[in-house]
């Protein structure tokens, strides 16, 4: 079975994702912040990542640097989930590391196509 870690300071949006993944059969791990995310994905590495941008103490992109540094996470899917949607965003997100960028406010139908 596929292992999810959601990574989200926001309850209401972890619930989203989590429905919609469960849904589609996923185990789903959820994480608060950044530093809880790097500690759960260091311990039991996922198939993929969902990391939003904005967070309290680590930030997304610090949490994505953080989970890059370690070899046994190089290779495993980051999406960044942001309401960051400006120009230049999705490009500094990829440039950055992210796997896919995904903006808010995030569909069921725009979260399955990014996973297919």
């Amino acid at each position: 079975m596929r292992r999810v870690l959601i990574a989200d300071d926001s309850p209401s949006n972890r619930e989203f994702l989590r429905t919609v993944l469960a849904h589609e059969g996923w185990t789903v791990e959820e994480a608060g912040d950044g530093l809880t995310a790097v500690a759960m994905a260091t311990a039991a590495p996922p198939d993929l990542i969902l990391l939003d941008i904005q967070m309290p103490g680590a930030d997304g992109y610090e949490t994505l640097r953080a989970l890059r540094a370690q070899a046994a996470l190089e290779t495993i899917p980051i999406f960044a989930i942001t309401a960051y949607a400006m120009d230049g965003d999705e490009q500094r997100g990829l440039a950055a590391g992210f796997t896919a960028y995904l903006t808010k406010p995030l569909t069921r139908r725009r979260l399955l196509a990014a996973l297919s």
